[in-house]
């Protein structure tokens, strides 16, 4: 990774509230950041954010000393998303559309961001913001789980089952809509029927309904 300028904050810098301007080249150079998290992966370079933001390195450098900082304001940032996700979700009466929402969402956001999928696919990579994330996930999931479970899902159905299910849907290459099964081709097709065949499989069997 290439060396910060000199004019960069270092480590014994005193954090003081940002001006105007400062906040919001820090919100520019972040967007661009996520922009480029999400096509390239984490590994994205700062020069290439900076390029993206339409700042200098030294701005990029100045908000976000290095590639952890960044990583952890971007995670932030997912984990407020998937606070939304969850709080719209379990607003839903419908347990089966609450969990189409839930799943769905989660599982879309880690196939769309390349980095955001690299980051939680990435045992050696320990981070706050990551298992904060994940944190923030369980709950949802566990009342998700229990709601199906009420409504005719298989009983052995858990939470963890729901986690494994979102990671497996996050992983699908793109839109993957096979010709048998008639699927138009267009953005998203592929993923909705897969979506839609995984949560069908939740149901109970019907050898084992009463």
């Amino acid at each position: 990774m290439p060396r910060p300028p000199e004019d960069a904050a270092g480590p014994g810098a005193v954090e003081r509230p940002l001006r105007r301007d400062a906040l919001r080249n820090r919100e520019v150079v972040l967007a661009a950041a996520r922009r480029m998290f999400a096509v390239h992966g984490a590994d994205c370079g700062f020069e290439d954010i900076a390029r993206e933001a339409g700042v200098g390195v030294g701005t990029v450098y100045r908000r976000f000393p290095d590639r952890r900082t960044l990583i952890e304001a971007i995670l932030e940032q997912r984990i407020a998303d998937v606070d939304a996700t969850a709080t719209t979700a379990l607003r839903l009466e419908d347990p089966w559309a609450a969990a189409r929402h839930f799943v769905g969402a989660v599982a879309r956001m880690q196939l769309e961001d390349r980095g955001l999928r690299e980051l939680l696919h990435d045992t050696r990579f320990v981070s706050a913001g990551l298992a904060l994330l994940r944190e923030r996930l369980t709950p949802a999931a566990d009342e998700l789980a229990r709601r199906l479970k009420d409504d005719g899902a298989r009983p052995d159905l858990t939470a963890q089952d729901l986690m494994v299910l979102i990671r497996m849907l996050g992983s699908l290459p793109p839109d993957p809509v096979p010709e048998t099964a008639g699927g138009s081709g267009s953005v998203g097709s592929g993923f909705e029927r897969y979506l839609g065949l995984v949560l069908d499989a939740l149901r109970r069997a019907p050898s084992s309904r009463p």
